[in-house]
Order: C-alpha cells, then sequence, then structure tokens
C-alpha cells in the first residue's frame, strides 16, 4: 500500500512557508551576512601594510590588477580567486586613497592571510 503522506512530510503537516516566514528567514540571512562582513578588519592601511583588495567576481584578473596599479597600490601577488588582489600602499596618497576604482571593499590582511591569500611555501635559494 503507498505512503498516504507524501515523502518527508510529517504526520500530514505538508503546509509551505507563507510570505512572512520566507520574509523573516531572508531578514535574518542577511542580518548575518551584513555582521559578518562588518566584522572584517577594515583598519586604515599603514604605509607598505599589506591589504587585500576585493573585487565583485565577474572583474578580471587583469583588470583588477590594472585598477590597484591606477589606484597608487604597488600589487604584491593574485589572491584565492582571481578578483582578489594582494596590494600593499605605495605613497602616502595611495594610503588615504586605499579602494582602487570598481573595489568592493579593502582589508587589512592581517588576520585574514589563510582566508583571502593563496599559501606560499618559502624554499631555501641555492
Amino acid at each position: 500500500m503507498p505512503p498516504k503522506f507524501p515523502v518527508g512530510a510529517a504526520d500530514g503537516d505538508d503546509r509551505a512557508l507563507s510570505g512572512i516566514d520566507g520574509l523573516i528567514i531572508a531578514f535574518v540571512f542577511l542580518l548575518a551576512s551584513v555582521a559578518a562582513a562588518s566584522s572584517l578588519p577594515q583598519t586604515a592601511p599603514q604605509q607598505g601594510a599589506p591589504m587585500a583588495v576585493l573585487f565583485p567576481p565577474w572583474i578580471s584578473r587583469a583588470d583588477a590588477i590594472a585598477s590597484s596599479f591606477a589606484a597608487g597600490h604597488l600589487v604584491l601577488r593574485t589572491g584565492r580567486l582571481s578578483s582578489i588582489v594582494i596590494v600593499a600602499s605605495g605613497t602616502e596618497a595611495s594610503t588615504r586613497m586605499a579602494r582602487p576604482a570598481g573595489a568592493w571593499m579593502t582589508l587589512a590582511l592581517a588576520g585574514l592571510a589563510g582566508c583571502l591569500d593563496m599559501p606560499v611555501t618559502l624554499e631555501p635559494s641555492p
């Protein structure tokens, strides 16, 4: 005999989320995302200190690097994604204007190296 209830329904409870329930869930996820983003270390960069510049994912690696150079930063390397560029502010002016055009945010790399930066293996030179 086939089951009486649809698969996954418990004790005949087959109600769907209402519009209000969906909005509450979406608001909770939005609030959690904003809280996580605001907890990242967005301190004012010191001259020469490495920073991670986050660009939108649809920006190519070449465009992200070019935009970082145009802002006066010294590009050290790229990050885990092609839209992340690890830079050091080259001049005092680039320290004040820390965010290149098109970048979403600039983060102090201290403490985030494992999340945004690619692992670097140091090998002794021959």
